[in-house]
């Protein structure tokens, strides 16, 4: 179960999204199911119920801020579990106030499942009521025009905060593996080496090529089984490496920051340098004997 719940920390960005949708609907389900919805809502209200489980939902994924912490002290399942959590629960709240809508416009729940349907959804928010009702014309003139324009201005700036956390969110990453070597290997353990080598090849190969220094530049990266390769461009002619180099590639790579666990378990990092015609200088393989 644990390994489960750590191997969701590596899903990629489009896999994460599909899941969080997948739970949000699961969590509507759950919700119309044990829900008996009797209240209704008017617009104003449905919007701000929108607005607050959306702020809700977003701030509840700060929490992501202390996965390093949470792997060093071992409670990092349950935050997982409260993180992910946080999705159905949202649901189930978007599912209640979406029937309360329905309920306003129609007098049954049948249509809160639009709530779920990106821009349907603003049919529940504008679509007048279709049940007879004197509520509009009991409705003082001050609240009408007055306190409803007000409610709405404070709504958009509620859903308007959201967006701007969700941007901060996206662009600062809320935890850094390096922070914690039991996060790294708690993430590590919970992916197959090959697994490993791949994600880190994807990652690291969208960032290349990188100067390194003045004639040093690391062109690509690739995975190939339990092998981590990695090519290197230097722009002057050499005839080799010193002899203590291989000693420092290999205190680098086998580094608990770096390859550590992976070459623990059998994996092979190889380390390959070209001169300027594109003939190979020298070639270093780092496996588990170089790490001890």
């Amino acid at each position: 179960m644990d390994q489960f719940l750590v191997s969701l920390l590596v899903l990629d960005e489009g896999e994460m999204i599909a899941l969080a949708f997948v739970l949000i609907i699961f969590g509507g389900f759950i919700g119309s199911r044990i829900f008996t919805v009797k209240i209704s809502l008017r617009r104003v209200a449905y919007l701000w119920w929108f607005a607050g489980i959306n702020l809700v939902l977003i701030i509840s994924q700060m929490i992501w801020a202390a996965t390093a912490t949470a792997a060093e002290g071992g409670y990092l399942s349950a935050l997982i579990l409260f993180g992910m959590g946080a999705f159905p629960v949202y649901g189930a709240a978007l599912y209640y106030g979406s029937a309360a809508r329905s309920n306003h416009i129609k007098g049954t729940t049948e249509s809160a499942w639009l709530g779920f349907v990106p821009f349907a959804n603003l049919w529940l928010l504008f679509k007048g009521t279709e049940i007879s009702s004197t509520d509009t014309q009991q409705r003082p003139v001050l609240s009408r025009f007055v306190l409803d324009p007000v409610l709405v201005i404070g709504a958009l700036f509620v859903l308007s905060l959201s967006q701007v956390i969700s941007k901060a969110m996206e662009d600062t990453a809320l935890y850094d593996t390096a922070e914690s070597q039991a996060l790294q290997s708690l993430i590590t353990n919970a992916q197959t080496l090959e697994e490993s080598f791949a994600a880190e090849a994807q990652a690291s190969g969208a960032q290349l090529p990188i100067r390194l220094d003045e004639i040093t530049t690391f062109r690509s990266i690739s995975a190939e089984g339990k092998t981590l390769r990695m090519e290197f461009d230097v722009e002057r002619d050499i005839s080799g490496f010193n002899s203590g180099f291989e000693a420092q590639l290999a205190s680098q790579q086998c580094d608990p920051s770096m390859f550590a666990n992976d070459i623990a378990r059998g994996g092979r990092v190889v380390l390959a340098y070209y001169g300027p015609g594109g003939e190979l200088i020298d070639e270093f393989e780092i496996t588990q004997a170089d790490c001890q």
